[in-house]
């Protein structure tokens, strides 16, 4: 199996080469793509779509119990994208009714008029999907859940999605150049920039770079990619969590921040020189800082210390360099409160914080925390509420 992760010095690119649309994944045109997705829905409601993820994962069970909890708010219109019949077994597993919701075949479903409540896209697969095995019949009906989504979202006929996890080597069994959910959506929707931000009430996360291995990481800390996922941090701050001058704090790659180029130039070289910049343009962001120390202010503040400019609550999101950099600290604040949104796309689109579980599914034993946080975000975003602080 090749590599899922693309071996480049710069993300974009794997969203600019990646042929999403020209290898027929998605059934669209350049005349049909909205990128600014401005059509005035009613106040009443708000329509969001959430994709099933791998069937052989997590995915169904946690939906299943963030809907029992009652995770939508009443004024949420609620598309379920996925195949009824693993819903059907999973309820049967966990020994709950299904929710009450109106099921349609998938083909109708920019067709069909669709009503209050809960309505469920059923994508109708023959195949027997089992708990904890994935595979390449998997990794296909993963990614017609999503193709679903964005056909409703060319339709203009959602204002927010959520996705459950998918299983990647699944989907690469097919299609070797998918990367991630991110990056799909991204091609999609004809995005170049997208960043991911981990949403959590203590903190806020956000990655320069993703699911990409160490080896290439440096070479991927470019001063573009690090100005534009500043600015876009900046902006949806701004905009979706009304936050009139967000304040960002930058993490260095390096050991001690590169302690004066003595572990890495990547900090005095690229950011401390942009981070400069930026000021001056009266974008707030300070740093590069000691990831290490930074978060461990956060996490035990000194008895009696004041305010230092190195705690993660004195900003409105913390950006690090790679992916476990700023995993670990959020994993550990936000556990099951918490969810992943991605930031540059014209729709609102949240996930949870974790991935398909493949070793506990079908068990019964998953956590619905981070998707009833994923749902209730997207809701809010997409309502255009205040976001807390």
């Amino acid at each position: 199996m090749k590599n899922e992760y693309p071996a480049v010095s710069d993300q974009r690119s794997a969203i600019s080469r990646s042929p999403l649309v020209a290898d027929g994944w998605l059934p669209m045109t350049a005349s049909q793509v909205n990128p600014t997705s401005s059509l005035q829905h009613p106040a009443s409601s708000t329509t969001l779509a959430l994709t099933a993820g791998d069937p052989c994962g997590i995915g169904p069970e946690v939906i299943l119990k963030a809907l029992a909890a009652r995770a939508i708010p009443p004024h949420v219109r609620l598309i379920v994208i996925g195949d009824h019949t693993v819903f059907a077994s999973t309820a049967k597993r966990l020994r709950r009714p299904l929710p009450a919701w109106r099921v349609l075949p998938a083909r109708e479903a920019l067709s069909a008029t669709l009503s209050e409540g809960f309505t469920f896209l059923d994508c109708g697969h023959p195949q027997v999907f089992r708990p904890g095995s994935s595979s390449m019949e998997a990794g296909k009906a993963s990614l017609a859940y999503l193709s679903q989504a964005v056909a409703l979202w060319r339709a203009r006929r959602l204002h927010a999605m959520v996705t459950a996890p998918v299983t990647k080597w699944a989907v690469a069994l097919t299609h070797p150049a998918f990367v991630g959910q991110t990056e799909y959506f991204a091609s999609a929707m004809r995005v170049r920039d997208v960043a991911m931000m981990f949403v959590s009430e203590p903190l806020r996360v956000v990655l320069l770079t993703r699911h990409l291995p160490l080896q290439h990481v440096a070479h991927a800390i470019t001063r573009p990619l690090i100005r534009t996922t500043l600015r876009l941090t900046s902006r949806i701050l701004r905009e979706r969590f009304h936050i009139r001058r967000p304040r960002l704090a930058l993490c260095g790659l390096n050991p001690h921040a590169g302690e004066a180029s003595q572990c890495g130039h990547e900090e005095a070289r690229i950011m401390t020189p942009l981070l400069r910049a930026l000021r001056k343009e009266g974008l707030i962001c300070e740093g590069p800082f000691a990831a290490d120390g930074f978060f461990a202010q956060m996490l035990h503040p000194a008895q009696g210390s004041q305010p230092t400019g190195r705690g993660s609550r004195e900003y409105d999101a913390v950006v690090c360099a790679y992916h476990d950099q700023g995993l670990i600290p959020f994993k550990m604040v936000a556990r099951d409160r918490g969810c992943q949104l991605t930031v540059g796309l014209p729709i609102i689109r949240t996930s949870p914080d974790h991935g398909t579980a493949l070793d506990i599914a079908g068990r019964g034993a998953a956590h619905p925390g981070s998707m009833i946080y994923a749902l209730q975000l997207a809701a809010r975003l997409a309502r255009g509420a205040s976001a807390f602080r």
